[in-house]
């Protein structure tokens, strides 16, 4: 659980790059994990599904809908050029709650899949690090992966306009999610 939380604040926290970007992608992944807890916290779904049925967890849906309100109601300022900004409290705290969620509902596992996003601004920063590390000790001078890193920062410096960078990504967090509510028919 510790890693799980871990990862997911901290790639939460790795996408409060640009304008929108963390608050618009948590908005998804929190609304998937109200589905999921409204399914499981309903023995008839839960049963037709064949998911975990966690009696009262149905109750979570108040506070999701609540979050994703209060992510919305942020993203009205935060948009490009943002008027307000998140901070790492903000954006560390958002991951923290993704993450309690997931474990909650029971749907751990799905994390790879619907923070999808958070996962790849995570491992773009891994990578960057690690390759740059690797060539400066072998080769004297440190080498790049991407022009810099997370993934947005790298679309950014490749000139794309930062609102293009983040409706994209929700675009790909949005199909992240619907991948991730498919898996409960196809078991």
């Amino acid at each position: 659980m510790i890693i799980i939380v871990t990862a997911v604040s901290n790639g939460a926290n790795l996408t409060d790059g640009i304008d929108g970007l963390a608050a618009g992608t948590s908005a998804i992944a929190v609304i998937t994990l109200a589905l999921f807890a409204w399914i499981s916290g309903n023995i008839i779904f839960s049963d037709y599904l064949n998911v975990m049925y966690i009696p009262n967890s149905g109750e979570m849906v108040v506070f999701i809908t609540a979050f994703t309100g209060a992510l919305v109601g942020f993203l009205w300022y935060n948009t490009y050029p943002a008027q307000v900004f998140m901070g790492d409290t903000g954006s560390l705290t958002i991951g923290g709650i993704i993450a309690v969620l997931a474990i909650a509902t029971r749907k751990e596992l799905l994390i790879p899949i619907l923070c999808g996003v958070f996962l790849m601004e995570n491992l773009s920063v891994m990578m960057q690090v690690s390759w740059f590390k690797y060539t400066k000790k072998k080769y004297g001078e440190g080498r790049r992966i991407f022009l810099m890193s997370p993934l947005h920062h790298h679309y950014q410096k490749k000139g794309i306009h930062e609102s293009k960078i983040v409706v994209r990504f929700w675009i790909v967090g949005i199909l992240l999610a619907i991948i991730s509510i498919v898996t409960l028919k196809v078991r």
